[in-house]
């Protein structure tokens, strides 16, 4: 049983499962993203450099839409 509190979580949620984290080495590769906002079907593809957390300005122009990264090419 995981004892863990998280504010904000719902009661039914298993805190348990995998964690989507990247290891030590992966955060020094090169990403390549694939941008879609299912709001609005804008869509762009964007090259992140090794060390880097960048998102796209459409996405940080409009906080209310729902933007998808899908990691496309390593």
């Amino acid at each position: 049983m995981n004892n863990t509190t998280v504010v904000g979580a719902a009661p039914n949620v298993d805190l348990r499962g995998k964690r989507d984290v990247e290891t030590a080495a992966d955060r020094w590769r090169h990403r390549i993203y694939e941008v879609t906002c299912l709001s609005c079907d804008h869509t762009e593809r964007i090259h992140v450099e090794p060390g880097e957390t960048r998102f796209v300005e459409h996405d940080e122009q409009n906080a209310a839409h729902y933007v998808e990264y899908i990691e496309v090419g390593r």
